[in-house]
């Protein structure tokens, strides 16, 4: 009797080890599809609607100073004119229409990479899934950067280093080249939603989270080329680099006179890791208030 009920233990120990190893070889089954074809829905992008203002944004103070240097000018500079969004970026610009794509390997049917097009500026991103390492550092560094996918559960966690430097808004707020993403992609049902956690040891004191981003399966839509040809079309000369020294940039959410539609203290415009929690708003109703009017062009609406 004893032999029988250790065979039998036997047995099922075998059979579970036999399972788990089993299950070891199979795709996780939380994994799901994310390609095809997906149109964003609305959102809104960071800030209160006044240019310069970078409350809520963790900035050191070199951070500080490369915003408050920034000017408009910098996007009619000629170098300029054709300069891509970033990917990262582009995710949450308005024309942010995309098409995913797998690249699969036909032995195994495993999925070596995931690859993106965007509307904006045409831009695309390579997340590979094989396990390959990330390049060296002083690789070299590119708008979409350079990615490397995992799964966990029915979520695709990205991460991209190699990245150039560039705005985070179109208005002076810049990440470094030394960044740091991770995108984390879940589809629910038709709609995928994308949040972004941003990593820069240079211009931000911790992480800088992104969740605004969802788009909708959508079969029938057409992507449209977006062609960009160099041309001067403005007055800024050929190699100027069009800056302000710090304290004399006059824009908007920079000038302590003009009021944003929350009629906030400009003190908070200055971003800061600060400003980025609950807690900042008791300290916020100590400060004095602008004495102005709102901004031209900032309001509700916005």
């Amino acid at each position: 009797m004893h032999q029988r009920r250790f065979g039998v233990a036997t047995w099922k120990q075998c059979l579970g080890i036999v399972l788990l190893v089993a299950g070891v070889h199979q795709p996780a089954f939380a994994q799901v599809d994310i390609t095809g074809l997906w149109r964003p829905l609305p959102r809104n992008q960071d800030g209160s609607g006044m240019t310069g203002d970078a409350a809520g944004v963790p900035l050191t103070p070199g951070g500080q100073w490369r915003a408050q240097s920034w000017s408009p000018e910098d996007f009619d500079t000629a170098e300029w004119v054709c300069r891509p969004h970033a990917f990262d970026y582009s995710l949450e610009g308005p024309l942010s229409q995309m098409r995913v794509w797998a690249d699969v390997d036909r032995p195994t049917q495993k999925v070596i990479s995931y690859s993106a097009h965007l509307n904006q500026q045409e831009q695309e991103t390579t997340i590979y899934m094989d396990g390959r390492p990330h390049p060296p550092e002083n690789t070299l560094h590119t708008w979409s950067g350079f990615s490397t996918g995992e799964w966990d559960g029915d979520v695709l966690v990205v991460t991209t280093t190699h990245l150039k430097e560039t705005y985070i808004r179109r208005s002076g707020l810049m990440r470094s080249d030394r960044s740091v993403v991770h995108t984390r992609w879940r589809r629910v049902g038709n709609y995928l939603q994308a949040t972004s956690i941003l990593y820069d040891p240079v211009n931000f004191t911790e992480s800088y989270p992104r969740s605004s981003m969802t788009w909708i399966y959508d079969p029938a839509l057409t992507e449209s080329p977006y062609p960009c040809e160099e041309a001067t079309e403005t007055a800024v000369p050929r190699g100027d680099v069009a800056h302000f020294l710090p304290g004399q940039s006059p824009l908007p959410g920079l000038n302590p006179k003009l009021a944003d539609r929350f009629g906030s203290p400009p003190e908070a415009r200055l971003g800061g890791p600060e400003t980025m929690y609950p807690e900042y708003i008791k300290k916020m109703k100590t400060m004095p208030r602008p004495s102005g009017p709102p901004a031209a062009g900032v309001g509700e609406g916005n």
